[in-house]
């Protein structure tokens, strides 16, 4: 019988996508473990749209994934398959956007909390 550390290793592979001013770029990785983030393996940018990322990045991993991790302006926002970046670009860079920005608004706290934290909160005694 073959132990856990015997089985093959499965890469999963992350792409972080990026807002690069007026245009969008990506760097695709593939950790093999928790904790161990190696350098990016391939890098592209200069796409007008981040539907264009999606499509290259799904151009550039080929058949060889059927899934990629994917990561918007430092934000995890699910897993997507490869085919979808390919056939429904838009509606993937739609939803990845609406997920990356209700992140950003957990972010940030709220304007009463940070009134609140700059007065102090006053009790009567």
């Amino acid at each position: 019988m073959k132990s856990p550390r015997d089985a093959p290793r499965i890469l999963q592979p992350v792409v972080e996508l990026r807002g690069d001013g007026a245009t969008f770029a990506y760097s695709v990785r593939a950790p093999r473990s928790k904790g161990v983030i190696p350098p990016s393996s391939y890098k592209d940018g200069g796409f007008l749209t981040l539907a264009d990322c999606l499509s290259d990045v799904a151009r550039a991993m080929g058949g060889d994934f059927k899934r990629i991790y994917v990561r918007l302006d430092g934000h995890c926002v699910g897993e997507r398959d490869i085919v979808e970046l390919r056939l429904e670009s838009e509606k993937v860079a739609a939803e990845l956007k609406t997920e990356c920005d209700a992140l950003d608004a957990l972010r940030k706290p709220s304007a009463e909390a940070s009134a609140r934290k700059k007065t102090g909160s006053v009790t009567a005694g």
